[in-house]
């Protein structure tokens, strides 16, 4: 299936154009033996790309919008999905995984005061989209209970538009953090729940602005009860 979406979006400044894009998919479902899969390919292409001034980004924090000109973005969308154990057990365990290849390109050059952009020429990657993106996920599942195991990998991005090899400064290295979570069923309205997140207390950045490096989520542990009325 092949899909056409056309977006406007309107600009807050009068002397600025509003963002235009045209953005196709395609894709297909599949079932191989006890696999269950999708494959997505898709093409953003932006004839007037919008960015605004964020004081959040390394501006100025007017809220101003500016015209960053066309870009292209595009890559692929992997999913598989399978069970293990046969419909009838008390017991499942639900496995997925899932990877995002994602290409950017600015089509035009351009100068912004905004430190995330900068100076743009043709050719210069987006900031702050990585290029490979993936997360995997198994989890043991039971009418009273279930126990969720995630991992997720983000691959390294840049923080300011560029191509070629990324600059230590302008950089956010990858990350791989595994999160687990469950719950338990006392009765049919109260359950216990728990999530622990960054389980392998990995340090790690998730952006540079504003003010330099941003770290990522610690190793945390949270508890509660969920009540259905």
């Amino acid at each position: 299936m092949e899909e056409f979406i056309k977006d406007f979006h309107l600009a807050n400044q009068e002397d600025e154009k509003a963002e235009e894009s045209i953005n196709y998919e395609l894709g297909t479902r599949f079932q191989l033996w006890k696999f269950k899969g999708e494959l997505v390919g898709f093409y953003n292409d932006y004839s007037n790309l919008l960015g605004s001034d964020l004081a959040a980004t390394g501006g100025t924090g007017s809220l101003d919008q500016f015209n960053a000109g066309e870009v292209r973005v595009h890559g692929i969308e992997f999913l598989l999905n399978h069970t293990i154990l046969a419909s009838n057990s008390k017991f499942s365990i639900p496995m997925s995984i899932g990877y995002t290849l994602t290409n950017t390109e600015f089509l035009s050059s351009f100068g912004s005061s905004d430190s995330l952009w900068g100076i743009v020429r043709i050719g210069d990657e987006l900031p702050y989209i990585p290029k490979h993106q993936l997360n995997m996920g198994i989890s043991l599942e039971h009418s009273n209970y279930e126990l969720n195991f995630n991992a997720r990998y983000n691959g390294a991005f840049r923080t300011v538009a560029g191509k070629g090899s990324i600059p230590k400064n302008e950089k956010v290295s990858s990350n791989f953090i595994v999160d687990l979570s469950g719950s338990y069923s006392l009765n049919k309205q109260l359950k216990l729940t728990a999530n622990v997140m960054n389980l392998l207390n990995n340090s790690y950045a998730v952006s540079r602005v504003p003010a330099g490096l941003r770290p990522g989520h610690p190793l945390g542990i949270y508890a509660g009860f969920e009540f259905r009325f």
